[in-house]
């Protein structure tokens, strides 16, 4: 809370550190957020949901985006069927709509490859280097 004292200036409180400002005022609150420990504290707070929201919807779409966006010459797989595929020009991106009308901007049946070489899963196949899964021979 704030304090009550006739005079006192209310003090901050930093959400990420759990903690008081000794010295409130807008210069304090600056040099706080440029601080190490803040730094560290900031990354730890949001680490809690990043896991969470990459396995979002909002997530995969964003990952689909930011591939295709660093590999323009990638052709994705085909859409399942009756799925289309629109461009939504206010934010210049594309989002698809499967027969029942629902909308998703995340593209189905896709998941953009790693950095690193996926897990293989006995009978499963793998993943190959356009994203789709690769079984028997063609591994």
């Amino acid at each position: 809370g704030l304090s009550t004292r006739k005079g006192d200036m209310p003090r901050f409180f930093d959400d990420y550190g759990n903690c008081y400002l000794t010295h409130d005022s807008a210069a304090g609150r600056k040099q706080q957020r440029r601080g190490w420990k803040f730094r560290e504290n900031f990354k730890l707070y949001y680490s809690n949901y990043l896991a969470e929201w990459q396995a979002s919807s909002a997530g995969l779409a964003a990952a689909q985006n930011a591939y295709f966006k660093a590999n323009p010459s990638f052709e994705p797989p085909p859409l399942p069927e009756g799925w289309t595929e629109h461009e939504d020009p206010a934010v210049q991106m594309k989002f698809y709509q499967s027969p029942n009308g629902e909308r998703t901007w995340a593209r189905p049946d896709f998941i953009p490859p790693t950095n690193r070489p996926p897990a293989a899963v006995p009978g499963q196949g793998q993943v190959g280097p356009n994203g789709v899964r690769q079984y028997g021979a063609n591994m």
